[in-house]
């Protein structure tokens, strides 16, 4: 038996040690392949639709399109992920680029002015990093940078009402080298915009480019470029890769924190000291030496939250109605704890697009057991 024991805790141990998360292991690109960019969708903070990238009718779109497998989590949150013809080849420098010579009708032209006014942001992906605007820490003495995921489409000047086109983007790619191969670490997106339509690259260090006016009624030709410039970052480690991301430059206001949790400690001695008082008084009625008739009077008296003792056990008139209500309380909160815990196993990590929203749902269909089990044994009781 003990021998059993012995083998089936050793299976599990190799279980545990050989578990594996799809999609989060690194990836390791070697000098010189193909590094794939995906675009995704656009968004805005200021409008809650958001659409794929390549719905929009003035852009550059791919004569194949290639999608992968989405799960219901990225679906949930508008995720679009398709390929695209930025060629992107590790290590290699690209001064600048011709994507495509594009003609934009003037539906197009007028629908590129609205969505630049409402403040539209598109997201690209490479090795499921998203593309990222970068803001500098004023405060921060080492000028660390934090990551803001997507990059506008273009700029709106609210004072003249003018909407410009950004038709081109500079690409940063940040990476790690880890053995012979590279590692991302970092995607950073400067986008530009450029009066353009020669259908070749614009000379980027000349001081008079126009910007590319939009939202106008009428025919536009429009010529879309990038460049890529490869940076070796030794900084920032792979594992961290997202930290960029997740910083937050709001406060954290410890002395409102400190002053409300001395609140509820002083609330919480007031109330304990009422309860005691109480407590010992009906105990120094109990125990002194008194005939029937005067603890009878005594109990009589008694008034308030005492008397709550009869209701406990007592059956409530709505009993159908509050044991699916309990039941409910019990599934959301039982998918919130074990939500919480993966999360902190570091399972639901960033990398893991749509995870947060899978497994949300997948426990909450999980726990619908407990609740009918909960639910059934009130409705019993």
């Amino acid at each position: 038996m003990l021998t059993l024991c012995v083998l089936t805790l050793c299976t599990l141990a190799a279980t545990v040690r050989a578990f594996y998360i799809p999609s989060l292991s690194p990836q390791t690109f070697a000098p010189g392949t193909r590094v794939p960019l995906q675009v995704n969708r656009v968004f805005s903070e200021h409008v809650p639709l958001p659409y794929a990238y390549y719905d929009l009718p003035f852009v550059c779109t791919p004569h194949e399109i290639h999608r992968p497998w989405l799960n219901i989590g990225e679906v949930l949150r508008g995720d679009r992920i398709a390929s695209s013809d930025y060629e992107l080849t590790m290590g290699r420098n690209t001064t600048c680029q011709v994507l495509c010579t594009k003609t934009l009708s003037r539906a197009a032209n007028e629908e590129a002015g609205r969505l630049i006014a409402q403040d539209y942001m598109a997201e690209w992906l490479v090795d499921k990093l998203p593309s990222a605007t970068v803001y500098l820490r004023p405060l921060d003495k080492q000028r660390s940078k934090t990551y803001d995921p997507g990059f506008r489409i273009g700029d709106y000047d609210a004072s003249l009402k003018r909407a410009y086109l950004n038709n081109h983007v500079t690409l940063h790619i940040l990476y790690e080298t880890h053995g012979t191969g590279r590692r991302i670490v970092g995607f950073e997106a400067y986008p530009r915009s450029i009066k353009n339509s020669s259908g070749k690259c614009p000379d980027l260090d000349s001081p008079t480019l126009e910007p590319l006016l939009v939202g106008t009624n009428e025919e536009t030709l429009v010529t879309y470029s990038y460049s890529v410039r490869w940076i070796e970052d030794s900084t920032v480690h792979w594992a961290h890769r997202w930290d960029r991301y997740l910083r937050t430059t709001a406060q954290v206001h410890w002395y409102a924190i400190f002053n409300s949790f001395i609140i509820i400690l002083l609330l919480s001695g007031v109330v304990a000291v009422i309860l005691m008082r109480m407590l010992n008084r009906d105990l120094a009625i109990f125990a002194r030496d008194v005939n029937e008739e005067e603890l009878r009077d005594d109990i009589e008296e008694t008034s308030g939250w005492k008397l709550l003792h009869g209701d406990v056990f007592r059956a409530p008139e709505y009993g159908g109605l509050l044991a699916p209500l309990l039941g409910t309380t019990v599934q959301v909160m039982y998918t919130a704890i074990a939500t919480v815990v993966l999360g902190t196993l570091g399972i639901l990590s960033p990398s893991y697009r749509g995870g947060l929203l899978t497994t949300g749902i997948v426990m909450f269909m999980l726990m619908g057991s407990a609740s009918g089990y909960y639910s059934g044994h009130l409705y019993r009781t």
